[in-house]
C-alpha cells in the first residue's frame, strides 16, 4: 500500500492507494487560518497515523508517503522552496515526515502529481506525451514526455499558468502582467464579473446567483453567457479565446499526444472543452495538432493523491 497526501491552502486530503491506483480510504482536514509549517506538518503526521489505525494497517506495510503541494519543490525533492497558498519557504517536509513516521516519503508539485496520476491511471493512460492543465483558482500545469515528468533544470518548470499571453494585460498575483492564469484562472474570471456587479451592473447573472455575489463562480459566468447576459458573454468569450491561445502555444511548443484539462473551472462548467476546441484548432500548427486529443481529467480530486503515491524522480 501507498499513501498520497494533497496539501492545499484550505484543506489536506490523505488517501491510501492500492497498486491498481484505487483510493481505498481517505481522510480530510481543514487548514483554517493556522498555516504555519510546524503546525501543518504535525497535523499531516497525525492524519497518517489516524488513517492507518482506522484501517488497521501496520505502519511497516506502507511503502511510501507521497506529498503533493502547490509551489516549487527543490531539485532533491526534499523541500518546498515556496508555497504561495501556505506561505511556506524552504519547508523540509520530506525529511521531517520520514523522521516523525519512519516511512519513506517523497514530495512533488501538486499539478505534476495530478498529471502523473492521470497518465498512469486516468484519462491519459497508455499515452507517452501529456500536457496537463488544471484550472482552478489559478492555473497549474504538468508535462509528461516519454512517460517521465518534465520538471526543468532546477525542478521549477511547467509553470504553465505564468506563460505570458499579453505583456500589457491583466495583473497577475505573481507580480507579472498578462499571464495565462490572469486571463483564465477561476478567481480572476469571477473578480472581473464581481467588479461590474459592485459598480451596479444588474444583468441576467444577478438572477442566476439570486443576488448573492458570494456564491459567484466560473460556472455561473458560463451559464450567464449561455442565456445572453452581455457582461458574462463578453468575459466568457475572452476566457475562451485566451484559453485557446494558451493551449495552442503549448501545443506548438510540445506537440503533446493528449491534453488533460482538470480543476474546478473545468468540472464546474458544461461545455468549456467543446467550446475551446475550434479556437485551439484555429491557432495551432496543423502538424502539431494532428491526432491530438483534448479530454477532461478522469480522477478529479483523487488525481494528486494517486499521482503523489506513485510518481518517481
Amino acid at each position: 500500500m501507498r499513501m498520497g497526501i494533497d496539501i492545499g491552502g484550505t484543506k489536506i486530503v490523505a488517501g491510501i492507494v492500492d497498486n491498481s491506483g484505487k483510493v481505498v480510504a481517505r481522510k480530510k482536514i481543514f487548514v483554517g487560518h493556522q498555516k504555519r509549517y510546524p503546525v501543518v506538518r504535525d497535523a499531516i503526521a497525525d492524519m497518517v497515523l489516524d488513517l492507518l489505525s482506522e484501517k488497521t494497517i501496520p505502519r511497516e506495510s506502507l511503502k511510501r508517503i507521497g506529498l503533493a503541494c502547490a509551489g516549487q519543490i527543490d531539485k532533491d525533492f526534499k523541500k518546498i522552496i515556496f508555497s504561495p497558498n501556505l506561505g511556506w519557504h524552504n519547508a523540509p517536509i520530506r525529511e521531517d515526515i520520514e523522521a516523525l513516521l519512519g516511512i519513506n516519503a517523497f514530495v512533488e508539485n501538486d499539478v505534476n502529481a495530478a498529471t502523473y496520476g492521470e497518465w498512469r491511471f486516468g484519462a491519459a493512460k497508455g499515452t507517452g506525451h501529456v500536457l496537463g492543465v488544471f484550472i482552478g483558482t489559478g492555473i497549474g500545469g504538468g508535462i509528461i514526455i516519454n512517460g517521465k515528468v518534465f520538471r526543468g533544470f532546477r525542478n521549477a518548470g511547467a509553470e504553465i499558468g505564468h506563460i505570458i499571453l499579453n505583456p500589457f494585460g491583466y495583473p497577475c498575483n505573481c507580480c507579472n502582467t498578462g499571464c495565462f492564469e490572469a486571463y483564465c484562472g477561476g478567481a480572476y474570471i469571477v473578480e472581473r464579473v464581481k467588479k461590474h456587479i459592485k459598480n451596479g451592473y444588474r444583468g441576467k447573472i444577478w438572477e442566476l446567483i439570486n443576488g448573492d455575489i458570494s456564491i459567484l463562480n466560473a460556472g455561473h459566468v458560463e451559464s450567464g453567457a449561455d442565456i445572453g447576459d452581455g457582461l458574462c458573454k463578453n468575459i466568457w468569450n475572452e476566457v475562451l479565446e485566451y484559453l485557446g491561445a494558451g493551449l495552442a502555444s503549448m501545443v506548438n511548443l510540445l506537440n503533446p499526444e493528449i491534453i488533460v484539462l482538470g480543476g474546478g473551472v473545468v468540472y464546474g462548467t458544461h461545455h468549456l472543452i467543446e467550446d475551446v476546441k475550434p479556437i485551439l484548432k484555429k491557432r495551432s500548427m496543423a502538424a502539431s495538432l494532428k491526432n491530438m486529443r483534448i479530454v477532461k481529467a478522469k480522477l478529479k480530486e483523487d488525481a494528486a493523491i494517486i499521482g503523489a503515491a506513485f510518481v518517481e524522480p
